[in-house]
């Protein structure tokens, strides 16, 4: 069974990313709300707070909890902030996979996999390229072989 985790390129970029629309909603409160300076530092005051909440607490915790495993026998997710879920899924039931690889992913590490079964489906997110290759080409052969 090998088990694999969300990159830390990810969190990085998803930072990157909060804190610009940060930025962006102080300007504009800074250049629209200027009248209103109650509001105006009251909503500046959300938006930083909710982008310090996310980048450095909600965000780490999310991705220190989340790992996948996939076995021949068993795939797993394990994941969530302050309540865990674990997810399990047969091998055997597994009907087809989708692989969502982002431009720029070596960067971002958006990459996505949707696994889907028997009634169900399983999301793997921000994987590295190389792992979401590795997991992608594993359950196409056992898929292909029915290994499963």
């Amino acid at each position: 069974m090998k088990k694999y985790y969300p990159s830390k390129a990810a969190l990085n970029f998803l930072r990157l990313v909060i804190a610009a629309a940060a930025i962006g909603l102080t300007y504009v409160c800074f250049r629209y709300l200027h009248s209103i300076e109650i509001l105006m530092y009251i909503l500046v005051g959300i938006f930083w707070g909710g982008g310090f909440a996310l980048c450095f607490i909600f965000l780490p915790l999310y991705f220190a909890k989340t790992s996948y495993s996939i076995s021949s026998d068993i795939i797993s997710k394990h994941s969530g902030m302050i309540f865990t879920t674990r997810q399990l899924m047969r091998g055997g039931s597994v009907q087809y996979v989708t692989a969502v690889i982002t431009p720029f992913s070596r960067f971002t590490a958006l990459n996505f996999i949707v696994i889907n079964a028997l009634g169900g489906k399983i999301f793997l997110a921000f994987l590295s390229k190389k792992d979401a290759a590795e997991i992608t080409a594993a359950l196409n052969r056992a898929i292909e072989k029915k290994e499963w």
